[in-house]
């Protein structure tokens, strides 16, 4: 298999890929040319320039064309595929991915990523993936699903953005250069792939994540001085 596959648990996506051969394609003109080198035989696949096309049908999966940042594109394009085919399987292809972008878009409920380069000979086995309730990332970029492994103080520091301080109050706090915060937090931004506080805060207190409890521990409690790294 070209891509890395993860086994995960969703019986109603196993359900309607036995049942349906039908792949919408939602496409828009800036993608569709790259839509036009889809090739699957064995499938149906159908192309929609707008989500609401697809509101009734039953597909077996769909793909979706990321149109600049992956993170972007889930955030926008991601709730109304879910509104209107909420047991589809969603795979999104993209240009490029940034660190963290990648178990961003897993956690948000997408299940297949496909580089744009590798569209030509991946597309197939991902969606086979996908239709059999399997969850399939490019096998090159499948350390990324791992969990970010920030540092005590990129955490500390972030739990203080989440409260509302900005670097210079976090600086003082923390009895560190404002240079060293802004160093911290442009690493953690990295590892969680988002780029701005308002991002961060986002995904922090996402309860579906899981990233709050380990951050806001650190944010919230009384901070000790500690050296600067």
């Amino acid at each position: 298999m070209p891509g890395h596959v993860q086994q995960v648990t969703s019986a109603e996506a196993e359900s309607a890929g036995a049942k349906s051969k039908v792949v919408a394609i939602v496409s828009s003109s800036e993608s569709g040319e790259m839509a036009a080198r889809l090739d699957a035989p064995d499938l149906d696949l159908r192309f929609v320039d707008l989500v609401e096309e697809l509101e009734g049908e039953s597909p077996a999966a769909v793909v979706a064309f990321a149109e600049g940042t992956l993170t972007a594109a889930v955030a926008m394009q991601l709730p109304p595929l879910r509104e209107a085919l909420p047991e589809a399987p969603v795979v999104f292809v993209c240009a490029k991915m940034r660190p963290g972008e990648l178990r961003n878009a897993l956690a948000a409920g997408v299940v297949g990523i496909l580089l744009e380069e590798q569209l030509d000979s991946h597309f197939l086995p991902c969606l086979e993936a996908v239709r059999s309730g399997q969850v399939c990332v490019p096998r090159a970029l499948a350390r990324q699903v791992e969990p970010a492994r920030l540092s005590p103080r990129e955490k500390q520091i972030l739990g203080l953005v989440v409260m509302g301080y900005m670097n210079c109050q976090i600086a003082e706090r923390l009895f560190v250069a404002e240079s060293t915060v802004k160093s911290h937090l442009s690493s953690a931004f990295t590892k969680l792939g988002v780029r701005s506080r308002g991002e961060a805060v986002d995904l922090i207190l996402d309860p579906e994540r899981g990233l709050g409890t380990g951050i806001l521990a650190l944010g919230g409690e009384p901070v000790e001085a500690v050296p600067a790294r």
